[in-house]
């Protein structure tokens, strides 16, 4: 299993939990928030680990610095296993408690095999209140002298606020040798009296490099691949992971460069026309990812309008087409409010909102920044 000193990347906020840890001052309740697929799982779990570890590494001075990833708790948090883990995630509409069991299952499955995967789906996913009152259930029941219990809220922001309204006395009130671990991308998705009673740990984008070498080390791919992908990956492994995943993932960008593109070169109309005909709007995820990528061609006009070269995009295969794009947009405001556009959008998209709308409504506001002619 993946121990605290093996997630790449997050250096601070192992040393914050590390540091507690010895201190006998973990917090209660921790609120874990950054972009997906940057380690807030395998943190999670980790900690879990470190806290019921049979066999945990020390330092020369005594200090705890790790568990040992091979006893019998550490196999079992690895394996999700562990009877005093308990797991709440996001799922799709669901006719029955058995169906949803069995989602969660599929789930939890595709987590173990890859921790850092982002999981999407075509359909809403949000965490059932029925998840939080059987863990709140179970928490009734005390543990073995010794275990440490976690209880892990996985994407916070999915849990509708009626909801995540009823888990405010568990996070006031938790029970002894608990400690309960929310995660979200943003911690302005959660309720007010849920951020505050919460120690928040930004878990911050991870270097091309910790990318590429997870993606070398673990997946065998070749290492200018690794490279370019851990580039387009905007610091997420998980982001990294989605594009190895792809049987025709060079299609799929160049795709979302045409849709981009249009925005560009074509009237209002037509460019929202294109848009709402291009994109699949049943499919969440991949909406997501084709505005992620939009991200990374907007930092490639940005550098290439002030000063930057062709070396230094991400996408450099790209760059006669972006140098044209480039001269569309005239202020550095611009491309700052263009920026934002794409960043709420794909912040409204996790708070479950209509997607046509929403990329409708991007369109055009996008189309205000851009000049009709070149």
């Amino acid at each position: 299993m993946i121990t605290l000193n093996n997630i790449p990347g997050q250096k601070l906020a192992r040393k914050i939990l590390l540091n507690s840890f010895n201190r006998q001052k973990l917090a209660s309740t921790y609120l874990f928030y950054g972009p997906e697929g940057v380690g807030k799982w395998s943190t999670a779990l980790a900690l879990t680990a470190l806290l019921n570890c049979e066999k945990p590494l020390k330092d020369e001075a005594g200090n705890l610095i790790d568990a040992c990833g091979s006893c019998r708790p550490c196999h079992q948090i690895g394996n999700l296993i562990f009877p005093d883990l308990l797991i709440a995630v996001p799922i799709p509409p669901h006719k029955n408690d058995k169906e949803a069991a069995e989602l969660v299952a599929a789930f939890l499955a595709e987590k173990k095999n890859e921790p850092y995967k982002i999981i999407t789906s075509t359909r809403q996913l949000t965490i059932p209140i029925d998840s939080a009152r059987e863990i709140k259930r179970k928490t009734a029941i005390r543990q073995n002298a010794g275990i440490k219990r976690v209880i892990l809220f996985y994407q916070m922001e999915k849990m509708l606020p009626a909801s995540a309204d009823s888990l405010l006395k568990l996070i006031e009130e938790p029970p002894r040798d608990t400690v309960i671990i929310l995660t979200a991308a943003d911690p302005g998705t959660l309720l007010p009296t849920i951020q505050s009673r919460a120690q928040k740990i930004h878990f911050r984008p991870i270097g091309k490099g910790d990318i590429a070498n997870y993606l070398e080390e673990k997946y065998s791919v070749p290492a200018e691949k690794a490279g370019f992908l851990a580039d387009l990956a905007e610091g997420s492994i998980g982001r990294a992971l989605s594009y190895i995943s792809d049987e025709d993932e060079t299609s799929f960008r160049q795709t979302a460069f045409l849709i981009f593109k249009s925005l560009f070169v074509k009237e209002t109309a037509s460019a929202a026309a294109t848009l709402s005909e291009m994109i699949n709007p049943n499919n969440r995820g991949e909406v997501e990812k084709i505005l992620t990528l939009w991200q990374s061609f907007l930092g490639d006009l940005m550098l290439l309008k002030y000063g930057g070269n062709n070396i230094d995009i991400t996408n450099s295969d790209l760059a006669a087409e972006l140098e044209i794009l480039a001269a569309r947009i005239s202020r550095p405001d611009d491309f700052t409010r263009i920026l934002d556009y794409l960043k709420n959008t794909v912040v409204s998209l996790r708070r479950n909102v209509h997607i046509r709308p929403a990329l409708m409504a991007l369109a055009f506001r996008v189309r205000r920044h851009i000049n009709q002619s070149p």
